[in-house]
């Protein structure tokens, strides 16, 4: 039922640190609370349960699932998410918000791990919502065992593992009855205002037609394999094609060769890193630019913010200053970023900083470079005596190598 050959490909690098695991208390992940007791010992793991604050009760329910957890001798800490008055508290940015809490505390606590509860039906749910939505193969693939965490900069270096693919939703809920184990049924996952609720109904209907659900998580493997395969050559691509250097990315156009499914994926991954981003631009914009870059007289573009400028031989990417400053966008460009002494800070997604006293906080300077700011002066990183470095290279890292 857990999927171990997963678990220990995701934690090869770092054999014995800890691992985290995101509990609700709902069946899937107390399920995988108890099976990673057996499989890792408690000592060895770390309950994160994120309380999202969007219903009524919430909070009750993120007690008892870290009460279930410190039954068993896991310890572990309950993450409140902070919502600001005004925007809008969408599905999409619980997600994101849950991802980077899960994130930032995994990292507290010296893990690179995260361990999810997600089940073939939950697979299976995923591939029907994209297709319906017209996804591409890629997106077809669903959610993959092993993968990088998709939030950045909060997510750097950490990898999400999912070790219950292969097991099915019901098969969970009957080992937690056969222990005599308790679990927390939310009811958002009976309303049907939620898209995924809706398909969930629907697959079960189809199951007591006579449909396997598991064609569609077959599926999903096939084109997990592609990814993989793709994902592999993009990042020998980037090695053969691409030097980093401090903010930039100088790509040889001689060097960027080869299949043209590979090229674009190279290219998303370096426009990510350049911007300090974590949304890929569609499919059609990339080809676009890839077709433009094969060219002797290519004129520069920017996309996702991203500028890309002909160099002799290349193209440089770098930031897109218009869409730091907000002016390409209408974002409202990148924010200050005040910083506490002794605490590692990343600014705009690109460039780590740690400043021994207090009182710093970084801004855009002139020619939209990174200034230090503090009682009137305005200084570089290196003239503040910052210990800073860019990310480029670990953000490429982050997105091919998880695998």
């Amino acid at each position: 039922m857990l999927d171990r050959v997963t678990i220990e490909r995701a934690t090869a690098k770092a054999p014995d640190a800890p691992i985290a695991i995101a509990l609700s208390g709902g069946g899937d992940s107390s399920a995988l609370l108890h099976l990673l007791v057996e499989e890792l010992g408690a000592a060895r793991l770390r309950a994160l349960v994120v309380d999202h604050g969007l219903r009524e009760g919430s909070h009750a329910d993120a007690g008892r699932a870290l009460g279930f957890a410190r039954a068993l001798g896991v310890e572990g800490e309950i993450l409140t998410l902070d919502w600001p008055l005004g925007p809008k508290r969408t599905q999409q940015a619980a997600r994101r918000a849950r991802y980077a809490a899960l994130c930032d505390a995994a990292r507290k606590h010296g893990a690179r791990v995260v361990a999810l509860a997600h089940t073939a039906d939950d697979q299976a749910e995923t591939v029907l919502m994209r297709a319906a939505g017209g996804s591409g193969w890629r997106g077809l693939a669903g959610i993959a065992a092993i993968a990088p965490a998709p939030v950045w900069p909060e997510g750097r270096g950490i990898r999400l593992v999912r070790p219950l693919l292969g097991a099915r939703r019901e098969e969970l809920r009957a080992l937690l009855r056969h222990r005599g184990a308790c679990w927390i049924e939310d009811p958002a996952n009976a309303n049907v205002a939620f898209e995924r609720v809706r398909v969930r109904k629907r697959l079960a209907d189809m199951e007591a037609q006579g449909f396997d659900p598991l064609r569609l998580t077959r599926l999903a493997d096939d084109l997990l394999g592609r990814v993989v395969r793709v994902d592999r050559a993009a990042a020998d691509l980037i090695a053969r094609a691409a030097r980093f250097e401090g903010e930039r990315i100088v790509v040889s156009r001689a060097a960027w060769d080869g299949d043209s499914e590979v090229r674009r994926r190279a290219l998303a991954v370096l426009l990510l890193a350049a911007a300090g981003g974590e949304r890929a631009p569609d499919a059609q914009a990339l080809a676009r630019l890839d077709a433009a870059m094969q060219s002797s007289d290519f004129p520069g573009a920017t996309l996702g913010g991203a500028a890309l400028t002909a160099a002799k031989a290349g193209v440089v990417l770098r930031r897109d200053p218009g869409a730091l400053l907000g002016r390409a966008d209408g974002a409202g460009g990148v924010a200050a970023l005040a910083l506490n002494a002794g605490e590692e800070a990343v600014w705009d997604g690109r460039l780590r900083l740690t400043m021994a006293e207090p009182g710093w906080s970084v801004d855009i300077g002139p020619n939209c470079a990174p200034v230090l700011r503090r009682c009137g002066a305005a200084l570089s990183p290196g003239e503040a005596g910052a210990a800073a470095s860019w990310l480029l290279a670990d953000h490429v890292a982050h997105l091919v190598d998880a695998h």
